[in-house]
């Protein structure tokens, strides 16, 4: 089932520069399949999702190695998608120059918390031993920049209650990842917010993310299909749309920016299910190709430091 992205999946890694090996990651993710009956279902049943989760985790750099605890293949609502632990946003952070090294803390009642600005560390005392430490009250995020200069965010435990009530599984079952492990989601969540006040990234990393998702949000796509990769249904490309055309145009530029070929090739399957579209995708593609051959081979070795 991911045998058939490696060629995408190292022309991820190639462009964004992390060095990711394809193999040890296959691995990691057959594993996780093994030890996960509900995954390995899922994935059986969806292997394109599973595929684009792979890609996914190529594009933002994150190893699956479950020692790291950086980012996870888990199955939601029929699919598979890459979940990305806190600690693995900060190391995207951290890794792409943009802080170099951030913390969340979880707030009590009966903690002493003073906040001094978002441009100061707060003032936080409390007995990390203490069983009881009230009701909880909040969450901040502190980060300390690439030029030294540090920036506090802080979120009410109501605003962190909101993003938590947007999961489905919460608000249905009283189930998944908010019920497991409370703490971890919290701090997820205002690392979250935090990480859009820090420098921004862009380069390699966020253009390999939007082609991948045009959201530019999510770590996993929106929408996934429950075919696979089997030849389309034939044509015709002169009766692609204009919003199709106008889409193909977008990831075919990030594509010859970063020389990432088989990324767009499969981000087309992927995209376009209606055939009209996927065969002016696929024919843009290697005119395009075929029209600059010196962009495309010169991409990877333009010297340029990846995001």
């Amino acid at each position: 089932m991911i045998a058939q992205t490696e060629a995408a999946y190292t022309d991820i890694v190639r462009g964004a520069g992390t060095g990711l090996s394809y193999s040890a990651e296959q691995v990691f993710a057959v594993q996780a399949c093994m030890t996960n009956d509900f995954l390995a279902d899922t994935a059986s049943r969806n292997p394109q999702s599973l595929r684009l989760a792979m890609l996914n985790s190529a594009a933002v750099g994150l190893t699956l190695n479950p020692a790291e605890k950086l980012a996870y293949l888990v199955p939601r609502d029929g699919r598979v998608v890459l979940d990305i632990s806190y600690r693995g946003l900060i190391k995207i952070a951290v890794d792409i120059g943009s802080i170099q090294w951030a913390k969340a803390e979880l707030v009590y009642k009966n903690d002493q918390f003073k906040s001094l600005g978002p441009g100061q560390l707060p003032e936080h005392v409390f007995d990390p031993f203490e069983d009881d430490r009230g009701e909880f009250i909040g969450a901040y995020c502190v980060a300390k920049l690439a030029d030294g200069s540090w920036l506090t965010e802080i979120m009410r435990a109501s605003e962190i209650w909101k993003t938590r009530d947007m999961s489905q599984a919460w608000v249905k079952k009283k189930k998944g990842p908010w019920a497991d492990w409370p703490d971890e989601m919290i701090k997820k969540t205002v690392i979250k917010r935090a990480s859009k006040t820090w420098p921004a990234s862009g380069g390699r990393l966020a253009k390999a993310i939007h082609l991948l998702n045009e959201q530019g949000e999510g770590l996993a796509p929106e929408h996934l299909a429950l075919n696979a990769l089997e030849s389309p249904e034939e044509g015709d490309p002169e009766k692609a749309g204009e919003k199709a055309r106008n889409t193909v145009t977008r990831a075919l530029n990030q594509a010859a920016e970063n020389g990432m070929w088989a990324a767009a090739e499969q981000y087309f399957r992927d995209r376009f299910k209606n055939p009209d579209e996927l065969a002016y995708a696929l024919r843009e593609l290697e005119n395009r190709k075929q029209a600059l051959p010196a962009e495309a081979g010169s991409s990877d070795e333009s010297g340029d430091d990846p995001a």
